[in-house]
């Protein structure tokens, strides 16, 4: 059975929901905005992909609801915040839709490694079929230059970049640069006219003449950037005031290494503290053996030197119990945060969150 993956409730669209039986829509999620329903619908004679895992859902449309978290997708500025799987499996579209954040947040989309193996891809948990987002984020970068709001193209651009980071491909390579400079273009209040303006390195970036034959970034020609206007006005509002903001960074590593610091204090404090008393606590255990055990010689034969005995005896288990406790909280020498939880929650009292 394929896992379907829960993402946060941030990515809920504000949807138009009515009773699909009662106004006759076709969308199982009740969606008045879902694709299914467009008259123009893109490839109406494609046959979607049987599917009798999360299509089964009373509530579940492929066409609208995303397939890690089950909430409808959002359709403003052209989609742009999800991915559809447009994989053909024996003769099928698969036709699954997932939000793009969904998708990173799963480790189902953008660079990843290990059994999957991403290279900015998609992996549909659907059909198992990788799609290459390169032309997708080309797609996003478009969009952005019809959007008049600062806050939705970084908010996209944002989205591209989590997709392209760490590709080993060189035109997602060149396409992520181009996407941070605008970012940073963005903030630094460049107009969004001059921002997507086709300047002489974005030519040359999308002719891949940046990139070496081994696929890696080669030198830029730093005499482009500076004639540009808008690059030369954020280095020199980086530069001019360096003191003030080495001072701030400055400032900022002595209060974490402080705050380190004070940490460090307060978890030696308290591993002190459980120690000491678990190392008092053998001690008087020890003391009760060595003075239960002198009285056995002094017992004459019977239940009462029987009953002394077993007392000894169950003192020695106490003990070595209490030694085995002793090893497993000396495991914080290695430092809480390398201390199995269930030793600092059973002997310090302390619940770590994951």
């Amino acid at each position: 059975a394929r896992a379907f993956f829960a993402a946060p409730p941030d990515e809920r669209a504000e949807v138009l929901v009515s009773d699909p039986q009662s106004d006759g829509l076709a969308c199982k999620a009740g969606n008045k905005k879902c694709n299914s329903l467009f008259a123009e619908a893109e490839c109406p004679s494609l046959v979607p992909l049987p599917c009798d895992l999360c299509c089964n859902e009373p509530r579940f449309c492929r066409d609208c609801c995303c397939i890690l978290c089950s909430k409808t997708i959002d359709l403003k500025h052209g989609g742009y915040s999800y991915i559809k799987c447009e994989a053909m499996v024996n003769g099928y579209i698969c036709g699954h839709v997932a939000h793009l954040n969904c998708a990173l947040r799963s480790y189902m989309a953008g660079t990843v490694g290990g059994s999957i193996g991403l290279d900015a891809e998609y992996y549909c948990r659907r059909c198992d079929t990788k799609t290459f987002l390169v032309p997708h984020v080309k797609t996003l970068l478009k969009t952005c230059e019809s959007i008049d709001s600062r806050d939705e193209i970084e908010k996209i651009l944002n989205i591209a970049v989590c997709i392209l980071r760490g590709s080993q491909k060189s035109n997602a390579k060149g396409l992520l640069n181009r996407i941070e400079s605008a970012i940073k273009e963005l903030k630094c209040g460049t107009s969004l006219e001059d921002i997507w303006k086709v300047k002489e390195t974005d030519t040359v970036m999308s002719t891949d003449i940046f990139h070496n034959g081994n696929g890696e970034l080669g030198p830029t020609n730093h005499q482009d950037l500076v004639d540009d206007k808008s690059c030369l006005e954020a280095v020199l509002s980086v530069s001019s005031d360096y003191r003030s903001e080495y001072l701030k960074i400055e400032c900022e590593i002595d209060q974490v290494l402080q705050s380190l610091r004070k940490a460090q204090e307060s978890e030696y404090k308290i591993a002190e503290e459980q120690l000491c008393s678990q190392k008092v606590y053998l001690r008087h255990l020890y003391q009760q053996l060595e003075k239960e055990r002198s009285e056995l010689p002094d017992q004459s034969p019977g239940n009462e030197a029987d009953a002394s005995l077993n007392a000894v005896l169950n003192r020695v288990n106490q003990i070595k119990y209490e030694v085995m406790r002793l090893k497993e909280m000396e495991e914080v020498a290695n430092g809480f945060g390398r201390t199995p939880k269930g030793v600092l929650k059973e002997y310090f009292g302390l619940e770590i969150e994951d």
